[in-house]
């Protein structure tokens, strides 16, 4: 193979790498301390995009000292139309070391784009340090 050839292989290689990392994630997360909500609420954008796809959603979040018991969380859904849902629904456990618990799965987006989701845990003190939201995108067609 002749030097031009091996240049040309050499970039078309470098070339496809670089698209490939550009490629969309299919898994976010996002962790906001307990500073940083905004009057004790969560926020999180969520690129539910792909109407083919279904997403699993998780919220994770840790204590300082403490476990918390049954941890109440009012939730929205605010639609790229503007359109909004909301729901309570409740973290069995948030430990010192950490704690994950699956939110909805198989969720099924009724309108492409990015959604906001925003969560008010109640009657949490300091000790409860912040919440965060796992995303994943499950590929596919429905």
């Amino acid at each position: 193979m002749t030097r031009r050839a091996w240049s040309w292989l050499l970039t078309a290689l470098v070339c496809s790498l670089a698209l490939a990392s550009c490629a969309e994630a299919d898994s976010v997360e996002e962790f906001v301390r307990r500073d940083e909500a905004r009057s004790g609420v969560y926020v999180y954008k969520l690129d539910l995009a792909d109407t083919t796809a279904t997403y699993d959603v998780w919220f994770y979040s840790r204590t300082a000292e403490r476990p918390l018991e049954s941890v109440r969380m009012n939730v929205q859904w605010l639609a790229p139309s503007g359109d909004a849902f909301s729901e309570t629904v409740y973290m069995r456990r948030v430990e010192p070391r950490g704690s994950k618990e699956l939110y909805r799965s198989g969720v099924v987006p009724a309108q492409a784009g990015e959604w906001q989701l925003s969560v008010r845990p109640v009657g949490v003190d300091e000790d409860f340090l912040g919440l965060g939201v796992i995303c994943k995108k499950r590929d596919g067609t429905r």
